[in-house]
């Protein structure tokens, strides 16, 4: 369906703060939910019996990525063909009801591209929020040696801070949304540990007075409670994983306001592990590292750090709806996992705080049979979607 003006007629909007549901009717225009009355000439859509609310974001995604690719086939393919799974993996996605993406780490700008289509409409899928290829140090977290990508670029090498600088800078340059810094160890790379620091200081420093010069957030990979600490000091926006986070580091994150995104799956999901290939030093790395991983979650949660949802895992829309059932098992109230995949990662996107669609909050939204707060499978099977104001899924029958 096209750009005009819609009406969701008799739907039953759903308040994720309180889990109540409000009967009323949605205006659509230009992408923002309006009263029904400050639409022209509408679209009527019949919403009754169905359930309205936010769709659900991954905040922690790599589109295009083959983690572990045992196969090696991605290290010989070239841009057009993972630029071609990107898309497939991302319009997937909003069919299932993931609405916003945030790419924290593609190669050769190819998020950036998918973005600026979805935008504008030329393609359909979800809201996508691109940080292009992430920033690491030599020998650091994301290599595989000697394994080396032969045609695509996944990251940006830096060693030092004139180089750091540099990084960031470039990203800007080529349209980025954010900036993704590789700071700690984590359980990809062989001779790695999840809370080892990988960032020299000056170099930490370099890349987030670069980004702060040119209004660009930061994402950091981080394990380490000590380097969470100083990302956040400097202004760091969000940290991933947190994987051995102490009470220390979540009270430095909440005094911040740093977020937190747990991607709980890439230590809690042994059978996904088994299934696409893990290599031994990852999957016991991983294993090992999962209840310190849910430990440090449920401290963050008690500090009161806001919490995003992201999966970092393929294929994203059944990654991401794994995550939040595993997020629900690690100690999270499913109150708090439906306002963190909705609201709240709404927020670290910046697209506002609402916790119902209302009058002024973008029309990212899904419709559903059911009430997500008595049965979260309910947000696997959406009747319909929309990305910015459009329908991905259109409501059928």
């Amino acid at each position: 369906m096209a750009d005009g003006d819609l009406v969701l007629r008799g739907g039953a909007v759903l308040d994720v703060r309180t889990g109540d549901t409000t009967r009323v009717d949605l205006g659509i225009r230009a992408g923002t939910v309006v009263a029904p009355a400050d639409t022209h000439d509408p679209v009527e859509v019949d919403a009754g019996g169905l359930t309205v609310m936010f769709g659900l974001w991954d905040c922690h995604a790599h589109p295009g990525g083959l983690m572990y690719d045992p196969g090696g086939d991605g290290y010989f393919e070239g841009v057009a063909a993972r630029t071609v799974r990107a898309g497939e993996n991302l319009l997937e996605a909003a069919s299932m009801g993931v609405t916003g993406v945030r790419a924290l780490g593609e190669a050769d700008g190819i998020d950036i591209a998918w973005a600026r289509a979805y935008a504008a409409g030329s393609s359909p899928g979800p809201r996508l929020l691109a940080a292009g290829e992430s920033v690491r140090t030599t020998g650091g977290h994301g290599t595989a040696y000697p394994r080396e990508h032969l045609r695509v670029q996944p990251d940006l090498v830096v060693d030092g801070p004139v180089e750091a600088r540099r990084a960031v800078r470039s990203l800007v340059e080529r349209g980025a949304d954010w900036v993704k810094l590789l700071i700690t160890g984590g359980l990809y790379s062989e001779h790695e540990s999840v809370d080892g620091g990988q960032f020299a200081d000056d170099e930490l420093v370099a890349a987030m007075e670069a980004a702060k010069a040119r209004g660009i957030p930061v994402a950091a990979h981080c394990g380490s409670s000590q380097m969470a600490g100083r990302f956040a000091e400097l202004g760091g926006r969000s940290v991933e994983h947190g994987y051995a986070l102490d009470e220390a580091a979540a009270a430095a994150l909440t005094a911040a306001g740093t977020w937190l995104v747990p991607t709980i799956g890439v230590t809690h999901d042994e059978p996904m592990m088994i299934e696409t290939g893990w290599p031994p030093h990852a999957h016991n790395r991983a294993v090992s590292s999962a209840p310190a991983h849910a430990e440090a979650l449920r401290a963050c949660v008690a500090a009161g750090v806001r919490i995003a949802t992201g999966a970092d895992l393929n294929p994203i829309g059944p990654r991401l709806h794994g995550e939040l059932a595993m997020l629900e098992k690690a100690g999270m109230s499913r109150q708090q996992v439906l306002y963190a995949a909705t609201v709240g990662s709404r927020e670290l996107a910046g697209l506002g705080s609402q916790s119902a669609p209302e009058p002024g909050s973008v029309a990212d939204l899904i419709l559903v049979e059911g009430d997500p707060f008595e049965d979260l499978q309910v947000l696997r099977r959406p009747r319909a979607v929309l990305t910015f104001g459009r329908f991905v899924v259109p409501l059928t029958g």
